[in-house]
């Protein structure tokens, strides 16, 4: 009885979420309210024959520049402009790629999605190809053109294997197992303030190699509304940039909120591989939020495609038997695993498999070695 009832007490919350959505924006924009809007374009991936690009219109949220340190209050301040976000329902948006072009119209959350045909323009030298995206108008009184750089991430032929990762408990800690704590880590902090684990950054970019050969992607059930954030905090802990695909915040027909973690996980994992079919992967996750099982999934719906599957047992978790479980059988199926509560044993069986440099792997015992010690 409690399922049927969410079920189908989605559709008219979700409905009402829309008119309310709409009338509160009309009045703004009547009121002459509504802050200019600006493109947030996030990174795209492709291949020399099409590239995917998303990314979202919304009012100024004032936060593309934050201050280096933040008191608790400031913090706060930021986390709730980022979810309380006034997304710009159809917008018009030019794109432009060498020769090629053409436009798109954001949705009723603000967001435009779009595929392109790079065709001569596309630079198979480059592991970035840089897209234009114009905002040319939107129901706002008196918008303004605004020009926006989208970077799309194309691999070349000679990239060995892809990497997949998580972020949550993954790449920064955020104790998203713990609701308390996850609360102080992600709300509470910024990009500066977070602290990535020891080793990570050395360990991903021993996996990517020189010239970004091998691409990494960040798969998360986190809210696209922190995309900055954790754009900003890859850039200030040196770790790889790579295409991010995370999720809508709000209320649909079907979900709540952000909806189940697992679905939306495997799904984008699905597409990466379909958008890739000559690369094998490697999976990195944590043992917090069903990764293991994921992954093994995953590794049986696609024979041969699974390098490998390294995951970051969190102290003190309560399925450690279960994650065992599940990794014993991913190696059944021919995909080498390794976990461990550092990066140490990943990165040694990396080193192994000749996927990390010595250098790098020196760099990733030392980080380990010091943490361990301090």
């Amino acid at each position: 009885m409690r399922i049927a009832f969410h079920r189908h007490a989605r559709g008219p919350l979700s409905r009402a979420e829309g008119v309310w959505d709409r009338t509160r924006f009309a009045v703004k924009n009547r009121l002459g309210l509504v802050e200019p809007p600006i493109v947030i374009p996030y990174r795209g991936f492709g291949d020399a024959t099409r590239y995917w690009l998303k990314g979202r219109v919304l009012e100024d949220p004032g936060i593309s520049q934050e201050a280096a340190e933040h008191s608790l209050r400031q913090n706060l301040w930021l986390t709730y402009k980022r979810y309380e976000t006034d997304e710009v329902p159809d917008a018009r948006l030019a794109w432009r790629f060498g020769e090629r072009s053409g436009e798109v119209t954001t949705d009723e959350e603000g967001y435009f999605e779009t595929t392109i045909e790079p065709g001569g323009a596309h630079d198979t030298g480059r592991a970035w190809q840089a897209v234009e995206v114009e905002l040319l108008d939107s129901p706002v009184r008196g918008t303004r053109p605004h020009l926006a750089r989208a970077m799309v991430r194309t691999p070349g032929r000679d990239a060995s294997f892809g990497i997949i990762s998580d972020i949550d408990d993954t790449i920064v800690e955020t104790g998203a197992t713990n609701l308390v704590r996850h609360w102080r880590t992600v709300i509470a902090n910024s990009a500066q303030t977070r602290v990535a684990f020891p080793g990570l950054a050395a360990f991903y970019r021993g996996l990517v190699g020189p010239g970004e050969r091998n691409p990494v992607f960040y798969v998360s059930s986190s809210p696209w509304n922190l995309f900055d954030l954790f754009e900003r905090f890859l850039h200030l802990r040196g770790i790889p940039h790579g295409p991010m695909l995370l999720k809508d915040f709000g209320l649909t027909q079907t979900r709540w909120l952000t909806g189940g973690h697992h679905g939306h996980k495997s799904e984008m994992i699905e597409t990466i591989l379909a958008a890739y079919p000559a690369l094998r992967f490697i999976l990195i996750g944590d043992s917090g939020q069903r990764d293991a099982f994921i992954y093994r999934d995953i590794a049986k719906a696609h024979p041969g495609r699974i390098a490998a599957i390294y995951i970051r047992e969190i102290k003190g978790g309560r399925h450690h038997a279960l994650v065992e479980e599940a990794l014993e059988e991913a190696r059944g199926l021919g995909v080498d695993t390794a976990c461990g509560d550092d990066l140490w044993v990943a990165a040694e069986h990396a080193a192994e498999r000749g996927w990390l440099g010595e250098e790098h792997l020196e760099t990733v015992r030392r980080d380990v070695k010091r943490d361990e010690a301090a």
